[in-house]
């Protein structure tokens, strides 16, 4: 069952509706950083905003500590995260759930309350120096430093390549590696000339996954950067967009320059990737290592570790400092007053959780119908369309968050625009769809991939409309993936921050800025309160979700 190019409605409803969301946005900031006073109507100053990059002092040395940054952190995630996922997938790891439910628990923790947790952990007279023993300035300096914001953006994201090396190896047979065995090849040397050959392509996606995610990371680079001396790229567009003077030029020709770049890193990546596919391998069974005990004693240690680093002293200090109200000579004075604050109707931390859950909820629902349809019109349409609405759904998940948010800006608030949405509400929602509407395609593209439609012809031989055949035979047996596209998108919008930073309306915050704000103003207690609250609510919405599943 294929949709006509020429004379579907669905594919030119699909095609507006990305056009409006993703596409119109982005040619609006790439044409503005070509010609600065585009929005005005004139075209004059061809390149002058990327000649200003050269000209202002710092900026060369501002984009190299991000991209260096974003290597670091992508080294770092690999050391932690590829043992994890062999482990996971190449031996009999006793408790094997627990740990995979460990490398979970950081991805689902935003990385900027990981970065203010520790921040709280590591400051001098923090919750270490108070508890445990005084932290030697050396590690201290070390923290608030280069490494240590590649430290903390590393723990938030570690999961991402152990998860993509795991689900690689279990698909891979083992057999190249029991053959290397059985000729006299030692286990590091299989593991050098088999296992790490083939796991490239995982290594590299993943990789990618996990630089362009910290590229354009918002909320550790304003959080702790700015404390370790350490100028990163989205923190300067965001303060150039704020900040009086406002220079939106310069910001425009720095955030499309971090989307060309971050276009050439993936497709880049995925070509290199592409070098190492193994290609079509016949399914077999897969044997795992035992591990003795003292292997397997070495194996959760290395969990461990990771998960007091990435999980429990950030949730610790988290939890702590929300209920701590002061310090009595070194004794904690327990309070319940911050969370009585913020669940008070009509407070100010009550009118922002609210926000963030109609937002979050409304934006969910908006990307898992829209999504899912985009991805099956996409999926039955034939022709050159079709690849191009692929790319431009793809565009949210590559191109930086501050860059989509910049260029909804832009284009919003252009003088020809009718609707007056820039400095609403609306304008968040309207973000929030367009910057995670590619996680329901994802989704829903996966679970599509392995239907078969020959269900859909059988219905429309006996008279069932397209409508019909899509609400009574793909919807059902893309359940499954539409509840996991509604949950990730709802809790990546609980914990949205840079757009909502950017775009929210004077006198209106959701949780995520709410905390942000709160910290900045060193109300810290507030802040942590709606973090345990914000985080605490994504995961009831897990769990309910999961139980309804079973």
């Amino acid at each position: 069952m294929k949709f006509s190019v020429t004379r579907s409605l669905p594919v030119i409803l699909c095609l507006g509706f990305l056009t409006l969301t993703i596409g119109y946005p982005l040619l609006i900031l790439f044409l503005q950083s070509l010609f600065p006073e585009f929005l005005g109507g004139k075209f004059h100053g061809f390149l002058d905003a990327y000649k200003a990059i050269g000209r202002t002092d710092g900026l060369g040395q501002l984009i190299w500590n991000s991209l260096t940054w974003a290597g670091a952190v992508t080294v770092v995630s690999w050391l932690f995260g590829i043992p994890c996922g062999y482990l996971l997938a190449r031996t009999h790891l006793p408790g094997a759930q627990w740990a995979r439910l460990s490398l979970l628990v950081p991805i689902m923790t935003p990385p900027y309350i990981a970065a203010l947790s520790y921040i709280l952990m590591l400051q001098p007279n923090g919750f270490i120096d108070q508890f445990l023993f005084s932290v030697p300035e050396s590690v201290r300096s070390q923290f608030f430093s280069f490494w240590g914001v590649t430290l903390v953006m590393a723990l938030s994201s570690f999961g991402y390549v152990a998860l993509a090396v795991e689900a690689t190896l279990s698909k891979i047979p083992n057999r190249l590696e029991h053959a290397g065995r059985l000729l006299g090849a030692r286990r590091i040397e299989v593991l050098r000339y088999i296992t790490i050959p083939l796991l490239i392509p995982a290594i590299i996606n993943s990789g990618l996954l996990v630089f362009l995610e910290s590229l354009s990371n918002f909320g550790v680079p304003a959080v702790l950067g700015t404390r370790a001396n350490l100028p990163l790229l989205p923190a300067e567009i965001f303060y150039l967009v704020t900040t009086w003077p406002v220079d939106l030029a310069l910001a425009t020709s720095l955030s499309s320059l971090l989307c060309l770049f971050a276009l050439f890193l993936l497709y880049g990546g995925r070509w290199v990737a592409s070098l190492f596919q193994l290609g079509q391998t016949r399914p077999s069974p897969q044997t795992k290592v035992a591990l003795s005990r003292g292997q397997a004693t070495l194996a959760w240690c290395w969990f461990g570790g990771l998960f007091l680093l990435s999980a429990l002293l950030p949730y610790a200090a988290m939890l702590l400092t929300s209920v701590v109200s002061h310090w009595n000579e070194g004794v904690p004075i327990f309070t319940l007053s911050y969370y009585l604050e913020i669940l008070t109707p009509g407070k100010r931390g009550f009118s922002a959780l609210a926000t963030s859950l109609w937002l979050s909820l409304t934006a969910a629902t908006i990307c898992v119908i829209a999504g899912t349809y985009i991805a099956y019109v996409n999926s039955r349409t034939e022709g050159a369309i079709r690849h191009v609405m692929d790319g431009m759904a793809m565009l949210p998940r590559v191109i930086p968050k501050i860059v989509v948010a910049v260029a909804l800006i832009l284009a919003w608030n252009a003088i020809w625009v009718p609707l007056d949405i820039y400095n609403t509400v609306g304008m968040l929602l309207l973000a929030y769809v367009a910057i995670y509407i590619t996680d329901a395609l994802n989704y829903t593209n996966a679970q599509l991939g392995t239907l078969g439609v020959n269900l859909e012809r059988a219905a429309s031989l006996v008279g069932a409309n397209k409508f019909q055949v899509f609400t009574q035979i793909v919807l059902p047996q893309l359940k499954p993936a539409l509840i996991a596209a509604w949950i990730t998108t709802f809790i990546v919008c609980m914990r949205e921050l840079v757009a909502s930073v950017l775009l929210l309306p004077p006198g209106t915050d959701t949780s995520a800025t709410f905390i942000f704000n709160q910290f900045e103003q060193g109300d810290i207690g507030a802040a942590m309160a709606m973090a345990t609250i914000t985080i605490g609510l994504s995961t009831v919405v897990l769990i309910a979700f999961k139980k309804r599943t079973k």
